[in-house]
């Protein structure tokens, strides 16, 4: 049997099953009483084993067997397993992470199992009889004691099948097998158990149905799965119990479709057609709607309307089947913090916030390497050791804080600590040691200067170089990554208090309702849910406040940005604006002064290319009907610019 076409789905079944031993094992190591995720583990690594032997990579399927047999030494601990043993399997992990990339980069696994395996089985002891049962799948049998008879002409039958030798896959044959028969009656008890299908790793399939069917039928339906030598059924009549208890709902849990957890895999380059084309669609109904509104059709209107509101349903769902929660990138941080955490000699308690936070597949596969720079170097460079902390007052054990929130058409993703901040005048000496600045610079360099320059490529400020930070690949390798996302990634710090760094991202592909606005002859997107109101300048009374122009609403003064010069980065020559439109940015409320509001319009934005521009509040565009790009504005972006605004306000008071 040819098993390269399941290759693609090994690789990307292996790597969530080992994010999952990874989070199990820091669990188990922070609550030796967490017997539940002890026994996920042990289901995992079965399964793990089961598929990489069928695959044929030998060497991964030697390791979790020996792995397999030290979870189950933690199940049948009281006290859980002491550090040793937690820093083998760590290591155990790592080594299978490794031989699964290099497995997707050249089809090797490059992986010795026998230094890690002879480790393992220092720390095994032999299994009880019933765990080599339940490692052979388990088994859900049905009760038989006080049996008398059927019920309502039905009948338990005990289904015997054996597979053919060298049948691939069994569990998926014992999957089928017992699929197929109910739609006889139901399964009242089994071997492999239910939630055991897929650790089964045996020969002999068995199955308790209660039926009214024939033998022939049954023994039909079963004949109809692939790679089964015999089957034979015995009728039980006598075992009413049986038949009561699944009569009364009682029985072992039946083995039927699982139609409410189905999943399917999608070749990731079907999913970018898909949303694609789900973009033109709606390119080509706002042109369809733009023609409408100038021909008077009887019925064309409310047809157009439902054809809109059909596509809107449609493109979301589109849009929702590309997205995947950031816990699949979080996931791989907490062994990554209590390893790391281990070898610096460090205390830190990791929190994860806003794992459910959804985002384009694409982004959140690039999302990791980037992520894991931010931890390494909140470890390495924030964070202090127990006794730094202790003098300062603090904790002896200092947190770590990996959170991922929604921000209009963006998603925020932060890594914040509580350490020891960033230091401006040791940035400034190293900046001066290096060549990047001059004496006077360094002496005048204020903390946004200074956290900019950790950005500059092969800055550090480690003293030595080790294997976690110092080698000066880190901050820049950040920006480099966010930014080919279309994103941008920002630094705060506070001496003694620590350091923030935000990973702000957009969607790669989404379908945002906007206020189309023009500015001395470009297009602006500005998304309508950031919009609060629109005013004409020329009823305004516009003040200047230290060089800068200010708008009075209700009582209220808003900085009066001129969207030429905050939008392009750079004071142009701009047509005198006629409209402000009030906006959100972050916590804040401004006034965008613009030339002319051109209406509302339901676009679908994609990222710019970076050499199309690099002003942080403009990172995304979307093409209209006419074929104009119109660019989209990233309102939590906007700021006042340092120099005083070009704006020439129509009243200034």
């Amino acid at each position: 049997m040819d098993v390269r076409s399941y290759l693609p789905a090994f690789l990307a079944e292996t790597r969530e099953h080992l994010q999952e031993l990874g989070l199990a094992v820091v669990r188990i190591e922070a609550d030796p009483e967490d017997h539940a995720s002890a026994e996920q583990v042990f289901r995992v690594a079965h399964t793990l084993k089961g598929m990489s032997a069928t695959m044929g990579f030998h060497a991964i399927a030697t390791l979790t067997h020996a792995m397999e047999d030290v979870f189950e030494l933690l199940r049948q601990r009281a006290d859980g397993l002491e550090r040793e043993a937690v820093d083998v399997l760590s290591a155990c992990l790592d080594a299978l992470e490794e031989a699964v990339e290099r497995i997707a980069a050249d089809g090797d696994e490059g992986l010795d199992p026998a230094p890690l395996v002879a480790r393992l089985q220092q720390l095994a002891r032999d299994r009880t009889p019933e765990q080599e049962l339940e490692r052979a799948g388990g088994a859900a049998l049905p009760d038989l004691a006080g049996v008398v008879g059927g019920v309502d002409g039905r009948r338990v039958v005990h289904v015997v099948a054996e597979l053919a030798e060298g049948a691939a896959m069994p569990g998926i044959r014992a999957y089928m097998l017992f699929e197929a028969l109910a739609v006889h009656g139901a399964l009242v008890g089994s071997v492999p158990a239910a939630d055991g299908v897929e650790q089964f790793a045996g020969q002999q399939i068995e199955a308790w149905l209660t039926t009214a069917a024939d033998d022939e039928a049954i023994q039909a339906t079963a004949a109809t799965v692939g790679e089964i030598a015999t089957v034979s059924l015995r009728e039980t009549r006598e075992e009413r119990a049986i038949v009561e208890r699944a009569a009364s709902g009682e029985a072992e849990r039946p083995l039927a479709p699982r139609n409410g957890a189905a999943t399917v895999r999608v070749d990731a380059e079907r999913l970018d057609e898909l949303l694609h084309l789900m973009g033109e669609l709606v390119v080509h109904r706002t042109t369809v709607e733009a023609l409408v509104s100038d021909v008077t059709v009887p019925g064309l209107t409310p047809a157009l309307q439902r054809l809109t509101r059909s596509s809107q349903e449609l493109q979301a769902v589109v849009t929702r089947v590309r997205m995947t929660p950031v816990e699949s990138v979080f996931l791989r941080f907490p062994r990554l913090v209590r390893d790391l955490a281990g070898r610096l000699g460090k205390q830190v308690e990791l929190r994860l916030e806003g794992q459910d936070t959804e985002l384009d597949r694409t982004t959140v596969d690039a999302l990791g390497d980037p992520l894991v720079h931010l931890v390494r170097n909140a470890l390495d460079h924030g964070l202090e050791s127990p006794g730094e902390r202790v003098a300062a007052g603090k904790p002896p054990t200092g947190t770590l804080e990996l959170s991922a929130r929604h921000a209009g058409a963006h998603v925020i993703v932060s890594v914040r600590d509580d350490g020891r901040g960033i230091d401006v005048d040791e940035v400034a000496h190293t900046a001066f040691a290096r060549g990047l600045i001059d004496a006077d610079a360094a002496a005048a360099l204020d903390a946004a200067a200074a956290l900019e320059l950790l950005f500059t490529p092969g800055f550090s400020t480690a003293a030595q170089t080790t294997d976690v930070s110092g080698r000066g690949i880190g901050m820049d390798a950040v920006r480099a990554s966010v930014r080919a996302l279309g994103g941008e990634v920002t630094l705060s710090s506070q001496p003694g208090a620590g350091t923030l760094a935000q990973v702000r991202l957009p969607l790669t592909l989404a379908s945002v309702a906007a206020l189309l606005v023009s500015v001395d002859g470009l297009l602006y997107a500005i998304p309508l849910e950031r919009v609060e109101r629109t005013l004409r300048l020329a009823d305004q009374r516009v003040h200047s406040v230290a060089g800068a122009p200010m708008l009075t609403l209700h009582g209220e003064v808003l900085p009066l940005l001129d969207a030429a010069t905050a939008l392009a980065g750079e004071p142009v020559a701009a047509d005198a604006p006629e409209h402000a439109v009030i906006v959100r940015a972050g916590d804040r409320r401004i006034a965008l002064a613009v030339g002319r509001l051109l209406g509302q319009r339901e676009l679908v934005t994609r990222p710019l290319p970076r050499d199309a521009g690099s002003h942080p509040a403009v990172t995304s565009g979307a093409v209209l009907p006419d074929g104009r790009i119109a660019l989209a504005v990233d309102c939590d972006a906007l700021r006042a610019p340092a120099a005083p605004s070009t704006l020439v306000p129509a009243a200034v008071g």
